[in-house]
């Protein structure tokens, strides 16, 4: 059996100035063997995940996720990690500071 026992994110309290860039990482630990999926949602501007699950320790797997430019106040990312029919996910709220430019 097949069972993501936990999943974060990091930065935990994730810092950004408007217009700037950021990068976010997913960390799932498994039971059992086999390669999680990652899909990641919110309320940004995304780049190219930056490759697929990558295993660290044995049962831990890191995805990132290269958020080009944050354009909006306070944006939330979910972060889901799945194996077979097991799926936790955890989410982060941007803290995001400096000057928005709006566009009519």
């Amino acid at each position: 059996m097949f069972v993501v026992s936990s999943v974060s994110l990091s930065p935990v309290n994730p810092e950004v100035v408007a217009g700037e860039s950021l990068t976010l990482t997913c960390t799932a630990t498994i039971t059992g063997r086999g390669t999680p999926s990652f899909t990641w949602t919110g309320q940004v501007s995304r780049g190219p995940l930056q490759g697929q699950a990558v295993q660290g320790s044995t049962n831990t797997f890191t995805n990132m996720l290269r958020i080009e430019r944050v354009s909006q106040h306070n944006p939330s990312v979910q972060c889901m990690a799945s194996i077979s029919s097991s799926t936790l996910m955890t989410s982060v709220t941007l803290s995001v500071s400096g000057n928005f430019v709006i566009k009519a």
